[in-house]
């Protein structure tokens, strides 16, 4: 095990999304070809792919046109794993997070039924207390707690109790009732959705935004206008004039993000061309990788793209399925129409079904009730200011935690809701400018027909990179590879005036 001084000092490895791509692309990609399949910068995809070149032993190819090629053999994967500790510590966290957290959420549940557990042992001992009490005191004993017949059962106070179901009828634990979908949740994983909701549906939209506009520029030949960008964008709280052009403004984070060149045109409008997303390598060594990887690795990266091999024994007929997958999904995506405008999830409340919401509702205002109703026994002049010994001791110290859980159990939901519906109105309110984004480039207009006109005679298509273009790559030494570097200096280095 590395230690704490060259574990700090070790590169942070990539993250799965990049891996993922690189695994897809067939282990030879460009930096373009990580940014629009991971949804990452070109900037952050360059240092991802420098770094897992580093730890995994990949290759370096130059084309003959000075294009540079990330080249990564089938077992990449357990190469990284083998050379990088900070990889080896997230792939097992990784494993042990989903049942940390699946705990951490039941929990809530667990602490739900607890709280009534407690709170209505206790009250139920009060009571049973109370009668005996009332029985020693009509034989000529006196009363227990109280003395001298004080009394301070429910009977007394407050007649008979509405709770007593709890503890002399049939009831059906609630944690054991789950649905035939393995994905919907359980009654104790409801408790914390209720609370806590699940999660932002947003959490991925930068990632979602990325491939978009990723999309969108390569379909458009590497040559934009800012009216196209503009529906995948963030605009601000002006809503867009129908007759004007898109603020240029809105397009800034992605034109950064991406290497965008702007040009002015000779009348006078800005396109944006992004050269360094038109270069690709993607599915050009997917075959040799699959043929190359363990047959182990062959069948877990099927089971992520969705292949069955069930019935399949022989390593080329695995590789055929997994190949004409991934090559139908690539094909399948370039074809698909890209969505007019990015849009925002609204949040759900909860996604518990409404049994669930109303059984999670129920039981936290029975909990609250059980919990004044206990304390207003405690409140009992016959025990009020004396110390009780056993599990009323403890649940008597434990008592404002138990009101103060009630009380918190049925006001965090509730305040969740209001910033629910606020954050839905805000979420909104940016899809409702996309849409209008969207809808001005669908009207167009003479000036929009312009710009667009002059962004399409600039468009080239995407260069492919094949093994065959490739003029140096590291795997192999110079002198097996022949190279000249008189003639390189004349092909990629500028000269001297």
């Amino acid at each position: 095990m590395a230690g704490i001084g060259s574990l700090m000092s070790e590169p942070t490895p990539p993250s799965e999304k990049v891996l993922k791509a690189v695994e897809t692309a067939g282990g030879r990609v460009t930096v373009a070809d990580v940014a629009s399949g991971a949804g990452v910068s070109l900037s952050e995809a360059k240092a991802q792919l420098t770094v897992l070149a580093l730890l995994a032993k990949g290759d370096l190819e130059v084309s003959s046109d000075g294009e540079l090629v990330y080249r990564f053999g089938s077992s990449f994967r357990a190469e990284l794993s083998a050379r990088s500790t900070k990889k080896q510590i997230q792939e097992a966290y990784d494993k042990v997070a989903p049942i940390g957290f699946y705990l951490l959420r039941v929990s809530f549940g667990v602490a739900l039924l607890s709280s009534i557990a407690l709170i209505f042992t206790a009250i139920f001992v009060l009571q049973n207390s109370n009668r005996d009490d009332r029985d020693r005191e009509s034989r000529g004993y006196g009363g227990g707690f109280g003395g001298g017949g004080g009394g301070f059962g429910y009977s007394y106070w407050w007649g008979p109790s509405p709770f007593d179901f709890f503890f002399y009828n049939s009831y059906a634990p609630y944690g054991v009732n789950r649905y035939q979908d393995p994905q919907e949740l359980s009654f104790l994983e409801s408790v914390f959705s209720v609370l806590f909701g699940d999660g932002d549906p947003n959490a991925n939209l930068e990632e979602r935004r990325s491939k978009a506009v990723a999309q969108l520029i390569r379909a458009k030949g590497g040559a934009v206008t800012a009216e196209e960008l503009a529906p995948y964008m963030d605009p601000d709280n002006a809503p867009p004039a129908s007759d004007d052009l898109v603020d240029e403004r809105y397009v800034l984070p992605a034109v950064t993000r991406f290497g965008g060149v702007p040009e002015v045109t000779i009348d006078g409008d800005i396109i944006y061309t992004f050269d360094d997303l038109q270069v690709s390598a993607s599915g050009t060594g997917r075959t040799d990788m699959l043929m190359n990887m363990p047959v182990s690795e062959l069948k877990r990266l099927a089971a992520s793209e969705g292949v069955s091999v069930e019935g399949l024994f022989d390593k080329e007929d695995i590789v055929e399925a997994v190949s004409t997958v991934m090559r139908m999904r690539e094909v399948t995506e370039g074809a698909r129409p890209l969505s007019p405008y990015l849009e925002e999830q609204e949040y759900e409340f909860s996604l518990a079904t409404s049994g669930q919401k109303f059984a999670v509702g129920a039981l936290g205002a029975v909990n609250l009730v059980g919990a004044l109703y206990l304390g207003s026994l405690f409140g009992n002049p016959a025990i009020a200011g004396k110390t009780l010994v056993g599990l009323l001791g403890f649940v008597q110290a434990a008592y404002p935690l138990l009101l103060a859980y009630g009380v918190g159990f049925l006001a965090v939901p509730a305040l969740r809701y209001f910033k629910v519906k606020r954050d839905n109105a805000m979420i909104e309110t940016r899809n409702r400018r996309r849409a209008q984004f969207a809808f001005m480039l669908k009207k167009g207009g003479s000036d929009m027909e312009r710009k667009l006109e002059a962004a399409r005679n600039k468009a080239t298509a995407v260069k492919k990179v094949s093994a065959a273009d490739v003029d140096y790559t590291s795997g192999k030494s110079i002198e097996d590879q022949g190279l000249d570097f008189k003639e390189w200096d004349k092909k990629f280095l500028k000269e001297k005036e």
